[in-house]
């Protein structure tokens, strides 16, 4: 009786196995075959150019990044260190997509080089602001969140824009998110 459900077994997983392999060797030709048909430039430059027209400008994430940073700042205000953790994050991620759409911005004396410019902020200003959330030091935050704002401004400055020029918040941009970390509603 176990030698015939072995038996069963051999054979239904040898069944699979061909099966997936002539699944496989199917879905291949059709790839393999637009690979090798010729190429409408006409049609390649006008999706290039329809890409070109929805794409997000590059300014987009800093748009998000000023929105994060200042709840981030408002966050560490009410102490509520996971919610300002948070806003942190999300600041590093737009600072991140910002140099990966735009990763050599021209300046008034040539391209920067923004991988290198953010990694010297995310290790040292932008560093001291996680450091000062881990630590839940309110008096370290502002110190650290003063010198991330410098830094931010001479990003600023060294690609021409020194119109740009980061303060600290006044009021908290209008958000659905309740910062007091004592809310109890909703429930």
């Amino acid at each position: 009786m176990a030698k015939s459900d072995f038996s069963r077994y051999l054979f239904w997983a040898a069944g699979g196995f061909m099966l997936g392999i002539i699944s496989i060797a199917a879905a291949r030709r059709p790839i393999e075959a637009r690979a090798n048909a010729p190429v409408d430039d006409t049609a390649l430059q006008a999706d290039v150019s329809h890409l070109k027209d929805i794409a997000p400008p590059a300014s987009h994430p800093m748009v998000d990044v000023g929105y994060h940073t200042a709840n981030l700042w408002f966050a560490a205000q009410k102490k509520n260190w996971p919610l300002a953790n948070y806003y942190w994050g999300e600041t590093r991620n737009r600072l991140r997509w910002e140099v990966h759409l735009n990763p050599s911005p021209k300046g008034p004396s040539g391209p920067i080089d923004m991988k290198s410019t953010l990694d010297g902020i995310e290790n040292g200003s932008f560093a001291a602001v996680k450091q000062a959330i881990d630590k839940k030091d309110g008096r370290e935050f502002v110190t650290a969140y003063k010198n991330l704002l410098g830094d931010c401004y001479s990003c600023h400055k060294a690609v021409g824009r020194p119109y740009l020029r980061p303060m600290i918040p006044i009021t908290p941009q209008q958000t659905i998110i309740n910062a007091d970390p004592a809310a109890t509603w909703p429930e």
